[in-house]
């Protein structure tokens, strides 16, 4: 080829080194567009064929290397929708062909970018700043769980996320051992318990019961004579006589008389005065009533030498019994009703057929129809049970109920529930367990109330354990006998280690209504240990976990991306919920994709198809930014500006060589 040949070699030298140019011109023109990818230059020789021994160097041609998978740096920025790749992988995004009516339709071709500035337009497409939208699959904001695995176009509208009701409600405390209640007292065994007596409704957990009043907290004495004793031993005694007046009737006492006769003299009059006489080991004279109704007295028109005599002074000392001790007096009335049948009434007095006495009222309670009832000889207290399951017990009268231990003037069948009369009781003798806002299924919130109390205590000895109910408020604004608490209906019953035994890992409550707002099943989880029972000197519950899976209804207010590769949405009712998951495409041959305008890039033979969910991740928050190195581009614009002056060079010198031959033939 010889001169002429050296003279093309160069021509392709300089077009060569202009190709390069023009990359090195572009790659630092887009050294701050996002997420570019700088184009290098190769060079390849063109070898003419010929003997080995006389090969030429031949003619060069430039081709572009792509830098698809040299990342660029991230940073971080302020817009919560922009995202970048740490790693391998591109987004894979569409571009519109035209516009109907302000919206976008697309070919359904997939394109495939690094450019992660995406924000949401008017139409809730997320846009890159080269003007892509972004694809991904939508996630289920239910289950979680994707609705598809072929990505599409995301687009998020400013709908309303449906309300989703209680069903379950996550719950861990600790109970104080000893819980400091309204109406705890320390030097009282028990006081810290709840107190069924205090209860028209038994509330505490366990199978449903007949209606029942539980007598307690009387303080009466047993039936008991009436016991006077002399002051005086008389073992020695001869009296000067008199009479000695008892319940008003004289006893003669002749003059000489002794202990003996004496005491025989007061027997002899027993059937009159109800009065019987003895010695005490001291030799004083002891008068005793015939029976619990009787009293001794001792009349003032007695011979005062008697007095002194036998160690007695006027005045009266009561036998005793229910009036007596203040119980109820004439003509006081203490009446039972069982559901429908027959009152039973009960009149206190001395008269035929009245109530003097504790026997006397077991034998008058014995007599109420429709139901069992006996007062305890030994205290008083009363107590009154249903025998049908579905009446209940009304007190009544204008006797003192507390004197008989009755706390309350109604008894229902007991189911778990405490009554709005109750109320006051049931919130002394518990102590709180925390509240939590629950949701129906439309959305309606309703606060639930926690309450703890304590049933028994191994403190109380052998037979006793320490045991707890959990009430939930069903009706803050009960009145009556409407029900205000409900019973969850279990028994957490504590071993001395604080742990419970049995374990109660979770208690499902049926049919919850709080406040007329119906939640339907919900169920109370504590998981294994999540309920204790240690020492704790504020004496109350601390709760150290509340919260339920409800929520209202609520509106789309932004998106953003997390750092698992998902667009979260933010709503009016503070959930955040997974929204989509944004899918990374990944190729074998990823610097064989065709770039194209914005960024991006479309799949061809050489790159292969795409592989979805490579191992780059998202990050969000950020952008990947120019893989272009100033410095370097400046270095490579030298050796090109170089190289290009080295080619023209040697088409100067050929030209020369050319006008040498030319002037050598003239």
């Amino acid at each position: 080829m010889g001169i002429f040949g050296a003279l093309t070699t160069a021509v392709t030298g300089m077009r060569a080194q202009a190709f390069a140019l023009e990359n090195i011109s572009g790659n630092i023109a887009n050294s701050q567009t996002t997420a570019f990818k700088r184009i290098d230059t190769s060079f390849v020789d063109l070898i003419p064929d010929g003997d080995p021994m006389k090969q030429l160097a031949g003619n060069v041609v430039a081709n572009s290397r792509a830098t698809n998978t040299v990342q660029g740096d991230i940073q971080s920025a302020s817009i919560t929708t922009f995202m970048a790749i740490n790693g391998q992988g591109f987004f894979v995004v569409e571009k519109p062909d035209n516009f109907v009516d302000n919206r976008p339709s697309f070919s359904g071709v997939d394109l495939y970018s690094r450019r992660g500035d995406f924000q949401l337009d008017q139409n809730g497409y997320l846009v890159n700043g080269a003007g892509y939208y972004l694809m991904g699959i939508p996630v289920d904001p239910t289950t979680g769980n994707l609705s598809g695995s072929v990505p599409t176009i995301l687009q998020f509208q400013n709908g309303f996320l449906p309300a989703q009701a209680t069903t379950n409600i996550d719950y861990r405390a600790n109970l104080a051992s000893y819980p400091l209640t309204p109406d705890h007292n320390t030097q009282i065994p028990g006081s810290e318990l709840l107190n069924q007596s205090n209860f028209s409704a038994n509330p505490v957990a366990g199978v449903a019961t007949a209606a029942k009043i539980i007598g307690s907290g009387a303080t009466l004495l047993p039936d008991a004579q009436a016991v006077l004793t002399g002051s005086v031993s008389i073992a020695s005694l001869v009296s000067v006589g008199g009479n000695l007046v008892i319940n008003g009737t004289p006893i003669v006492i002749a003059p000489g008389a002794n202990a003996a006769a004496i005491q025989a003299a007061i027997v002899a009059q027993a059937g009159v005065t109800g009065v019987t006489a003895s010695l005490d080991p001291g030799n004083k004279l002891v008068l005793t009533s015939a029976d619990p109704k009787t009293n001794i007295a001792i009349g003032p028109a007695t011979t005062f030498a008697l007095f002194g005599e036998l160690g007695l002074s006027a005045g009266t000392t009561n036998a005793t019994n229910l009036l007596t001790q203040g119980a109820a007096a004439f003509p006081q009335t203490l009446s039972f009703t069982v559901g429908g049948n027959p009152p039973l009434v009960l009149n206190f007095g001395t008269g035929l057929g009245q109530i003097q006495t504790i026997t006397d009222l077991n034998l008058a309670l014995a007599g109420l129809v429709g139901g069992i009832a006996s007062a305890d000889p030994l205290n008083g207290n009363v107590t009154v049970t249903a025998i049908n399951a579905t009446d209940t017990i009304v007190v009544g009268g204008d006797a003192n109920f507390a004197k008989f231990g009755i706390h309350t003037s109604t008894a229902l069948p007991s189911n778990g529930s405490v009554i709005a009369n109750d109320v006051s009781s049931f919130i002394n003798e518990s102590i709180s367990g925390g509240a939590i806002t629950a949701y129906d299924v439309a959305g309606s919130a309703v606060n639930i109330q926690l309450r703890w109390a304590k049933v028994d205590t191994a403190l109380l000895g052998a037979g006793h354990t320490d045991s707890w109910n959990l009430f939930y408020q069903t009706n803050s604004a009960a009145t009556g006998i409407q029900p205000a608490w409900q019973n969850a209906g279990a028994t957490y019953t504590f071993g001395p280690n604080g742990q419970l035994n049995p374990p109660v890992n979770s208690v499902i409550l049926p049919n919850v209504t709080v406040n007329g707002i119906s939640l339907g099943n919900v169920q109370i989880t504590h998981n294994v240990g999540g309920i204790t029972q240690f020492a704790d000197s504020n004496g109350n519950a601390q709760v150290n976990m509340l919260q339920q899976n409800g929520f209202p209804a609520g509106s789309l207010e932004s998106v953003a991306v997390s750092d698992k590769g998902r667009i979260v949405g933010t709503y009016s009712n503070g959930r955040t919920v997974d929204l989509a998951e944004i899918t990374l495409a990944n190729f074998s041959g990823s610097n064989m994709l065709k770039r194209i305008d914005g960024g991006s890039f479309e799949a061809t033979a050489e790159s292969g198809t795409p592989t979805y969910n490579p191992a780059g991740k998202i990050i969000g928050s950020s952008l990947e930014g120019s893989n272009t190195d100033i410095a370097d581009e400046f270095t490579k614009l030298i050796v090109t500006q170089q190289a290009y002056s080295a080619n023209t060079r040697v088409i100067t010198t050929s030209n020369t060589m050319v006008q040498d031959l030319l002037n050598m033939l003239r």
